[in-house]
């Protein structure tokens, strides 16, 4: 939030100041769906706050006296009178953005290949001139008995052939016009590179680690269980559509599109208003209707409630008149090419992990139906737990699998919030889902268009396909220079480049990297 409301508790006067000069001492007033604007400490009110882009939880975290409440959050309907404990530069949010630019630092840059070897490149091929002038005379005058000044020119000829079919450009050309293209073929799938490192290190992937909440799952809840008491399910849905639909609460938004889209008509309900931490209440024909958690409603131990709350889900019950009409299970439903995804990165023998900041129950469940092992499950994780755990990741010198050959693992880490973003800034790869914040997109090497988890392998695909030819181009490169100065040089004696013809060993040697990388375009991903 840019601006805040400062509240002067002796005469109760408010002000509206710049966020950024909120001082020690000061107490602020959050109103209803607004963002706070840095961390304090509730002292009047009670809300729901969304504090999804911290932790990773769908689910809004119930505020009252003496609760915290962290910058950034999203405030629900209640108003929150609050007391700062953490200036607005030194708040949670900063802290975090401070974490990313230190593992952003920290990152190690590959030296180009290409770079060193045409570093080379020039002095040696003068060095070979030199040589084959020096030779050609020597073997001039010694061998062929050849005036000096006829050695001479003789020799001239075949090192002016070696310089001029010598061609660094291929070496060049070898890695930047593969990238060019690659990152044009990305793009075309909904993949953008936002540097050639990612390219060039994505197929060596040994570790895939996963954020659980807006990644593998939609990050919204949808209707998973439906139990009704009662055969008149006719009356009472229109009444429960008539009472939630008005709320902006997470739970109430799911059941009111899974009702809309079931084609449910809402009926009147008079005034229904929301009790924070428990759920809504409204009359509708003289009858009492309350919807919200079993806890509140005193129903969970009912024995339709209870099985939906041993399968881990969120309970929505709805009573008429104190009676259960209806209950829900909610849950954050998986992407559906989530274990598509997930099954291809184990046959391909790269492990795949979950670290969430949800509860152990939610995060396990996931992983069982995406048949992840519990010892590469982590649940509760902050955002330094997450650093603290690439950081494991990446000081693993032995791979974990026979499919990982390289001493040094590779680790991906996939995520969307702003509480992921210092871990896709540690791992090697950091990966964004598109439906993210913009401090996550930002500490990304690669952000997905699309909300696709398969995308995830395209980018590995376009990765090997590109290193493919890039080491196609060295390799031709290399052959090509070395029968080139080998027959400009005279090494054949018989067969030799005449020095008219030496500069089409340019479009010789260019022209294949060029259609190497080209072809990339039409390759299979």
């Amino acid at each position: 939030a840019s601006t805040a409301t400062l509240v002067d508790q002796a005469g109760g006067r408010k002000t509206e100041i710049d966020a950024r000069l909120l001082q020690y001492g000061d107490v602020f007033q959050i109103d209803p769906d607004s963002k706070i604007p840095t961390d304090g400490t509730v002292i009047s009110g009670s809300s729901e706050v969304d504090e999804s882009m911290l932790t990773g939880e769908s689910k809004p975290v119930e505020k009252h006296a003496q609760s915290a409440v962290i910058a950034g959050s999203l405030n629900g309907s209640g108003s929150l009178i609050v007391r700062l404990t953490r200036l607005p530069g030194e708040n949670t949010i900063s802290t975090i953005a401070g974490m990313v630019d230190e593992a952003k630092l920290s990152k190690p840059k590959i030296q180009e290949f290409a770079d060193r070897v045409a570093s080379y490149f020039v002095p040696v091929v003068i060095l070979l001139t030199i040589v084959t002038l020096i030779i050609w005379i020597a073997v001039g005058v010694t061998v062929r008995e050849q005036s000096g000044a006829e050695a001479s020119v003789q020799a001239i000829t075949y090192a002016i052939t070696v310089l001029v079919v010598s061609c660094p450009c291929a070496i060049g050309l070898a890695v930047p016009m593969v990238i060019v293209i690659a990152s044009g073929v990305a793009a075309e799938r909904g993949v953008v590179c936002k540097s050639a490192n990612t390219i060039e290190l994505a197929y060596r992937t040994s570790h895939v680690v996963l954020d659980k909440t807006g990644t593998l799952t939609h990050g919204k809840l949808s209707v998973a269980v439906e139990e009704h008491l009662g055969s008149d399910t006719s009356a009472s849905m229109p009444l429960l559509l008539g009472l939630v639909r008005s709320i902006k609460h997470p739970v109430s938004v799911a059941v009111t599109a899974y009702l809309e889209a079931k084609g449910v008509l809402a009926s009147a309900v008079n005034d229904p208003r929301t009790l924070t931490g428990k759920g809504v209440e409204g009359t509708a024909s003289g009858q009492v209707l309350r919807a919200g958690n079993c806890h509140w409603l005193n129903l969970s131990s009912h024995p339709k409630v209870q099985p939906i709350l041993l399968k881990g889900l969120t309970v929505f019950c709805f009573t008429i008149d104190g009676s259960l009409a209806a209950v829900f299970g909610l849950e954050d439903s998986l992407r559906p090419d989530a274990l598509f995804t997930v099954t291809k990165l184990h046959r391909r023998g790269i492990v795949v992990h979950i670290i969430s900041g949800d509860d152990d129950g939610a995060v396990r469940s996931i992983a069982e139906q995406l048949g992840i092992p519990s010892n590469n499950v982590r649940s509760r994780c902050s955002p330094a737990n997450k650093q603290t755990y690439i950081q494991d990741l990446l000081a693993s010198t032995k791979p974990e699998t026979p499919a990982n050959t390289h001493k040094k693992p590779v680790i991906m880490f996939c995520g969307d919030g702003t509480n992921d973003a210092v871990a896709l800034a540690q791992a090697t790869i950091g990966v964004h889902m598109n439906e993210g914040t913009d401090v996550a997109k930002s500490a990304a090497d690669v952000v997905l268009m699309r909300p696709s988890l398969a995308d995830v392998i395209t980018t590995i695909d376009i990765s090997k396909k590109s290193v493919n030819r890039i080491k196609f181009n060295f390799g031709w490169s290399f052959v090509y220079n070395l029968f080139a100065i080998l027959l400009g040089a005279g090494a054949f004696v018989n067969v030799r480049i005449p020095p008219q013809f030496a500069g089409l060993g340019e479009l010789v040697s260019v022209l294949p990297v060029i259609i190497a990388a080209v072809l990339l375009r039409w390759s299979k991903i």
